[in-house]
């Protein structure tokens, strides 16, 4: 029986990754099922506005932005609903992403949360994937930022909140440019990444790869689609890579060589 398992546990899960599939995006133009929320109830809230508003910050098109100063100093505590989709059962990570800015410089420490919630049970602030408290503001200020949708979130219809609050007397905060996508796997066969053996799995420290190709960086990601190592060309001795550090549990490592990558389902004891 133990020649059996210890065969068993070198069998090779292999998946190869196709490029990012958008599941929901939003440029603003149709503001069909957005939602809003003044959690604090002092009748400011997020508000859509027009081309011009806030091109200077970088933004183009319709915006939403939240204002956390209106002639007097707001505490605001608002939240934006996006519309729900369907994020896939095949998605092996998923990624949010969006652009945000300050409006006004120098007043632009505007806090904000994302949060992601399945819409069978309807929207909470329970799954928190990205909080910041802005460092810039004004002109040419605004940037993209992304987070990591958890796993368990796959094969259901899901929805982001944008919650503003935990801050004061700035401007505005604005934000655009919305999407969600997604990697899936392929069977074996498709591998554009051959893989000959990978042991011990379970592995405790040390991960041998077997594979006629350079291995020339690797990520680990965790089961909520967390990304929780980042393996530099350096850290790879012979297609060997230490993860003595992580912590016990199921991971995928994203391994790539040249333009060619595949993903190895490992388990750490």
């Amino acid at each position: 029986m133990r020649k059996i398992t210890l065969s068993l546990l070198f069998l090779i899960i292999t998946i190869s990754l196709n490029a990012q599939t958008v599941a929901w995006s939003s440029d603003l133009e149709d503001l069909t099922g957005w939602g809003i929320n003044d959690l604090d109830e002092d009748g400011n809230n997020w508000g859509a506005f027009g081309p011009g508003n806030f091109d200077t910050i970088g933004f183009t098109g319709n915006v939403f932005a939240s204002q956390s100063w209106a002639t007097v100093a707001l505490t605001p505590d608002n939240l934006l609903y996006t519309p729900t989709f369907l994020l896939p059962a095949n998605a092996i990570t998923a990624t949010f992403e969006m652009r945000v800015g300050a409006s006004y410089t120098p007043d632009f420490a505007e806090h904000y949360a994302v949060y992601v919630y399945d819409n069978a049970t309807g929207p909470s602030l329970d799954d928190n994937i990205l909080e910041e408290t802005l460092t810039a503001g004004g002109a040419a200020s605004a940037k993209i930022v992304t987070a990591s949708i958890p796993a368990t979130f796959a094969g259901k219809t899901i929805g982001i909140l944008i919650r503003h609050f935990d801050c004061t007397n700035n401007e505005y905060i604005v934000v655009d440019d919305f999407e969600v996508s997604y990697t899936t796997s392929l069977s074996v066969k498709d591998n554009a990444l051959e893989i000959t053996r990978v042991y011990p799995n379970p592995v405790q420290d040390i991960l041998k790869i077997e594979t006629n190709e350079t291995i020339d960086s690797a990520e680990v990601i965790n089961q909520l689609g967390q990304r929780v190592m980042d393996i530099k060309p350096n850290n790879i001795v012979k297609n060997t890579i230490d993860l003595s550090t992580l912590g016990k549990g199921m991971y995928f490592i994203i391994i790539k060589s040249e333009e060619r990558s595949a993903t190895l389902k490992i388990m750490k004891d």
